[in-house]
């Protein structure tokens, strides 16, 4: 992903916003991170960040997992564990590249992290929100009441998979066009 960011900065692209999913999620929150922290080298200004239920802490901390087992039969703990040991092998769950929650947060831009209140990640948003929060980023969770992992691929069949999508949309269209300098496209 970062390779994927420094060539947009190189084509001249001079704002990025960045999305994710679950896992896709926490890759762009380490992504956010590690960008934020060599700004300097790039030729572009991240704008913002929206991610949906993301895995922000591999080492499966959050009390929602126990929390939330009933709730959220799509994604369980188990599930989650077998994943991460499958994409971490011998590497240390609480290294910011693999758990954002454990990373940077001074100089983030503007982040907005939508979660089912029925999702056992619920506690990864909630903390990650927190302590973004307390380093100063411009953060907020929209937590979905009644809403289990992935409830927005269901567009068309859940009123709140629209509504995440669209609100989604608009924060990153706003932080697109607060970034707009007309002498750089």
């Amino acid at each position: 992903m970062l390779a994927c960011y420094q060539g947009l900065a190189e084509k001249d692209v001079h704002r990025i916003a960045i999305s994710g999913d679950s896992a896709g999620g926490n890759l762009a929150l380490v992504l956010a991170s590690r960008v934020t922290g060599e700004a300097a080298s790039f030729n572009a200004t991240l704008v913002g960040v929206a991610v949906l239920s993301p895995v922000t802490d591999l080492t499966l901390s959050g009390a929602t997992y126990k929390t939330r087992a009933d709730a959220d039969p799509l994604f369980t703990r188990e599930q989650v564990a077998e994943l991460v040991h499958t994409y971490l092998g011998n590497a240390d769950a609480r290294h910011p590249q693999a758990s954002p929650l454990h990373g940077r947060y001074s100089g983030m831009p503007a982040t907005r992290i939508h979660v089912g209140d029925d999702e056992v990640l619920l506690d990864d948003s909630l903390r990650y929100v927190e302590r973004a929060v307390a380093a100063g980023v411009d953060a907020r969770v929209d937590v979905w009441m009644g809403m289990p992992h992935g409830f927005p691929a269901s567009i068309g069949r859940l009123k709140a998979a629209s509504q995440a999508l669209d609100a989604i949309g608009a924060f990153l269209a706003e932080r697109l066009k607060a970034h707009a300098n007309p002498s750089n496209p």
